[in-house]
C-alpha cells in the first residue's frame, strides 16, 4: 500500500514525488517509458549533446521552479543567463522591446501603431488590476478595431504562437497580462473596487524600465540535468517500463491503479500524463470526460543544426517572423555541447493542427536558408523532432480542469492544468497548486 502512486515521469510527475516524498509520504512513480524526464531528455549524436526541443527556463528568479529548487533539491542545476532576445525580420534584427519606454522606440513597428499599442496595453492592464476577467477575449479581438499595419499583425501573431502555441485569434490577453503581473512582486488590488495607487505606480515603473530577460537562463549541460538532479533528490520508489491500464475506483475513490505487469494499491493517485487521454484509463463523469477531451495539445518541429562556423555572435535567442521560428543557439551557454569550433543551434518551429511531416520540414529548412543563404554548405549535423512541449495550449474558450477531479484521492498534475507561462515553469505551477490541495 503507497500513499501516493505517480502516473508518469515527467518533470511534473517527479516534481509531485519528490515534495510528496519530501514531505514523508511513501510514494511509486509509474513510468510506460524506458527512461524517465518524458519531454526533458539530452543525449549526444555525433558529438553533439541536443535537448528535445530548444528551452530556455523562465522566472528563475523567484519563481515556482526556483521555490522547489531552494525546498526540496538535495541537487541544484546550474543555470547560464540567457541574455537577449532579438527579432528578426528578414535581414534584419532587433532588440526585443521588454518595457514600454523601449517599445515606444521599437522601430520594427510603425510609430502610429506603436501609440496604440501602448495606450492599449496600459489601459488593459488597468482594467486587469481593478479584476476584469480577460481570459476568453483573444489578442485579435483585442487589436482588430485599431487599423494596425499588416508588420505589427505579423508580428502579434508570431508572440502568440510562441507564447501560447495559437495564433492572435484564439490566443488570450490573459497569457501576456499573467507576464505583467510576475515583474512585480506586489499584487496591487486591494478590493474589488479598488487598487492601491502606489502598488499600480509600481507595476506600471516595472513595465516603464524592465530591462530584458534578467530571470532567464539554460540548464548547463543540457535540459536533462534537472531531471538528474531531481531524481539525485527525491526518495520514492520509480519502475520504468510499466504502462497503466487502469486506474482503479470504488464508489468514487481511488484504491490505486493497474499496469500491464500488476495491481499496485494507493491512498492517492497523481495523473502527469495528458489530461485528455485520462478518459482512457479511468471511469469519470461524462463532463467532464468532454471537458478533458477538448483539450488542445501544442505541436512543435525542431531542427537541431551543428555548424561549420558561428552564425549566431550574441547570447540570447531569436524570434523569427518569417519564417515564424525561434532559434536557440545553445553552444553559446554551454560550448561542451557541440565538438571544437562548432555551433549547435534549435530551430523550432509550430506546427498546424493538420500538416505533412515532409511538407513541414522541407518550408522550415528553406525558411532558415532564406534567412541565411548559403548555410547548407556550412552544416556538420542536422536532427529532426517533434515533440508536444505543452499538453494544452492556453487559448480562449479552453478551460483548464485543474488538479482536482471529481474522483477523490484522484489529481491532475501537469501543462494541460493550469494557466500560467509555459514549459517547465507551468510545470512547476501546476506541482505547488497541487500540494495546496493534498498536502
Amino acid at each position: 500500500m503507497y500513499d501516493v502512486i505517480v502516473i508518469g515521469a515527467g518533470v511534473s510527475g517527479l516534481l509531485s514525488a519528490l515534495v510528496l516524498s519530501k514531505n514523508g509520504k511513501k510514494v511509486l512513480v509509474l513510468e510506460k517509458e524506458r527512461e524517465v524526464g518524458g519531454i526533458c531528455q539530452s543525449y549526444k549524436i555525433d558529438g553533439y549533446t541536443i535537448d528535445n526541443g530548444p528551452h530556455i527556463i523562465t522566472r528563475l528568479e523567484n519563481g515556482p521552479l526556483r521555490k522547489l529548487i531552494t525546498q526540496y533539491f538535495d541537487v541544484s542545476p546550474d543555470f547560464i543567463y540567457h541574455g537577449e532576445y532579438y527579432v528578426r525580420d528578414k535581414d534584419k534584427l532587433y532588440s526585443f522591446p521588454w518595457s514600454l519606454k523601449s517599445f515606444s522606440t521599437f522601430s520594427l513597428i510603425p510609430r502610429k501603431d506603436r501609440a496604440f499599442l501602448l495606450q492599449i496595453l496600459v489601459s488593459t492592464y488597468g482594467r486587469r488590476l481593478i479584476g476584469e476577467n480577460f481570459s476568453n477575449i483573444s489578442v485579435h479581438d483585442l487589436l482588430k478595431k485599431r487599423n494596425l499595419n499588416k508588420t505589427t499583425m505579423r508580428f502579434a501573431d508570431t508572440l502568440c504562437y510562441f507564447m501560447t502555441g495559437v495564433d492572435s485569434k484564439k490566443a488570450s490577453v490573459a497569457r501576456f497580462l499573467d507576464s505583467l503581473d510576475y515583474k512585480s512582486k506586489s499584487k496591487g488590488i486591494i478590493s474589488v473596487h479598488g487598487v492601491d495607487p502606489q502598488a499600480y505606480l509600481s507595476k506600471l515603473i516595472k513595465m516603464l524600465t524592465k530591462k530584458g530577460a534578467e530571470d532567464q537562463g539554460y540548464p548547463k549541460g543540457g535540459i536533462r540535468t534537472i531531471i538528474d538532479c531531481m531524481v539525485q533528490s527525491l526518495d520514492a520508489e520509480i519502475i520504468t517500463e510499466e504502462g497503466v491500464k487502469e486506474i482503479l475506483i470504488e464508489n468514487n475513490r481511488v484504491i490505486g491503479v493497474k499496469s500491464q505487469n500488476g495491481v499496485y494499491k494507493g491512498k492517492t493517485v497523481i495523473y502527469s500524463g495528458y489530461a485528455s487521454e485520462l478518459p482512457d484509463i479511468a471511469d469519470l463523469p461524462e463532463n467532464y470526460k468532454e471537458e478533458l477531451r477538448r483539450l488542445e495539445k501544442v505541436h512543435t518541429l525542431t531542427l537541431w543544426m551543428g555548424l561549420k562556423r558561428k552564425y549566431f555572435d550574441k547570447m540570447g535567442s531569436e524570434i523569427w517572423i518569417e519564417p515564424r521560428c525561434w532559434a536557440v543557439p545553445v553552444s553559446n551557454y554551454d560550448p561542451d555541447l557541440a565538438p571544437k569550433g562548432r555551433q549547435l543551434v534549435g530551430f523550432g518551429f509550430i506546427l498546424p493542427k493538420e500538416y505533412n511531416l515532409e511538407e513541414e520540414k522541407k518550408k522550415a529548412f528553406d525558411g532558415i536558408k532564406k534567412i541565411f543563404p548559403g548555410i547548407e554548405k556550412d552544416v556538420d549535423f542536422m536532427y529532426w523532432q517533434v515533440l508536444v512541449p505543452e499538453k494544452a495550449a492556453w487559448s480562449i474558450n479552453q478551460k483548464m480542469p485543474g488538479n482536482v477531479t471529481p474522483v477523490s484521492g484522484l489529481y491532475l498534475v501537469g501543462t494541460d492544468t493550469t494557466e500560467k507561462s509555459m514549459g517547465i515553469t507551468r510545470a512547476s505551477y501546476s506541482v505547488l497548486n497541487l500540494m495546496k490541495e493534498i498536502l
